[in-house]
């Protein structure tokens, strides 16, 4: 092993005719040395091929082979570095073609991240319930990063009353930290195995102090969710609140930077319908992949679950639905009542029990969920808090921004 290259030491690689060989990652991977690993001189690299591999197997072309090896481009130059010290092409006959495929057609696509974005009270909790019982209805595992909803009240009798297997369901117990947390995230999925849904609700609670209107600290935090989905072949949601003012219709209220839009495969929004309180439209907004088309509309109904006492609401699909969801977010102009000081003080200590937050990020959340201002942020909510003894704040240097912490029970 000594001579071989430092790439493939993390590999588990044995002597072969032609170079080395390691185990596909893939469906042959309990089949042996299936990947054949032979340095090719004249381009100045390794190349990568498994010799079981069929058409349409993740594992038949080279780079979503070396992909799924966890290698880097940069690993495969004969000296560890780019070896020519020139830009490569790949000739367009190498690559292989995929079709997109449905985890539910028109709304879900498999191995792609999406957003889900949707006011307060339009039903997202629920509906995310009932896909990820479907989920386990056909035999594939759920992955549930869930910061806002309890799991005991929430979370488990939804799913419960939804007709989930709870056997297929797991909840990460730590906070995520994105783009941090990324491997270990695809290390516990791997764990898991056979992973078909991936929910991070919601998805802004986990990007750290980033801003969530920079459009680089955005897309540096989520841009990677799109390769953790492809990679385990799964449909990965970020569940992301709109803003108060929706007159501009969906995209257009989905606040902050525009890569919470952008970076996603697709945006697939709820919005209540505007005759009937209990019913609700939920349509792709935006997509690269597929067109915009028909969406869907389900209602909200309450169920008994046994041991509880109060009914647990469920979706019931109703079919296609015939109504814009672009439309009902748009005419839905009503004013935001005057948000209340304990409102701003529930938001604040529930965003601060994962960690500390920069005043700038409590200010934009503030805004995005409750529609409040800075100064109603800061009266009304923070400087109360601060009497009570229950936060404090600190400045990161002499010239680096306010931050809050919850205070120890002991101060």
């Amino acid at each position: 092993m000594k001579d071989h290259p430092a790439f493939l030491r993390k590999l588990r690689v044995r002597e072969h005719a032609v170079g080395w060989a390691t185990p596909c990652p893939d469906v042959h991977a309990s089949s042996g040395f299936s990947v054949l690993i032979r340095p090719d001189e004249p381009a100045g690299r390794y190349r990568f091929e498994c010799v079981e591999a069929a058409e349409g197997d993740p594992c038949s072309t080279e780079w979503q082979l070396v992909k799924l090896l966890g290698l880097e481009e940069m690993e495969l130059g004969l000296n560890g570095s780019r070896a020519t010290g020139r830009l490569e092409a790949i000739l367009l006959s190498e690559i292989g073609m995929r079709s997109i495929r449905w985890e539910e057609k028109p709304l879900w696509q498999r191995s792609a991240f999406q957003l889900l974005a949707g006011p307060k009270g339009a039903g997202k909790g629920t509906y995310l319930a009932g896909l990820g019982a479907r989920v386990t209805q056909r035999g594939r595992n759920v992955l549930f990063v869930a910061s806002e909803d309890s799991r005991e009240i929430d979370l488990k009798p939804r799913l419960v009353a939804a007709g989930a297997d709870e056997r297929r369901v797991s909840v990460v117990k730590q906070h995520l930290q994105l783009p941090r947390d990324i491997a270990d995230l695809r290390e516990l999925a791997l764990e898991i195995g056979n992973v078909g849904l991936l929910v991070i609700d919601p998805v802004a609670n986990h990007i750290g102090n980033r801003k969530t209107s920079d459009d680089g600290e955005v897309r540096a935090a989520i841009s990677p969710l799109n390769e953790l989905a492809d990679d385990l072949d799964c449909l990965l949601i970020g569940v992301r609140h709109p803003g108060k003012d929706r007159s501009r219709g969906a995209v257009a209220s989905v606040l902050g930077s525009t890569a919470w839009v952008d970076v996603p495969r697709a945006v697939v929004m709820i919005a209540a319908d505007d005759e009937d309180e209990h019913l609700r439209h939920i349509q792709v907004v935006v997509g690269n992949r597929s067109l915009n088309g028909n969406g869907r509309m389900f209602r909200i109904e309450g169920v008994l679950v046994d041991g509880l006492e109060e009914p647990i609401t469920v979706a019931v699909d109703l079919g296609e639905s015939a109504k814009s969801v672009d439309e009902l977010i748009a005419r839905d102009r009503r004013d935001a009542a005057r948000v209340s000081g304990e409102q701003l003080r529930a938001m604040i200590l529930r965003k601060l029990a994962s960690g500390e937050k920069s005043r700038e990020y409590l200010d934009t959340v503030a805004k995005d969920e409750l529609g409040a201002n800075p100064d109603s942020v800061y009266k009304s909510g923070l400087e109360p808090l601060r009497k009570e003894r229950r936060i404090r704040a600190f400045k990161t240097g002499m010239v680096g921004g306010w931050y809050w912490t919850l205070m120890e029970e002991q101060e």
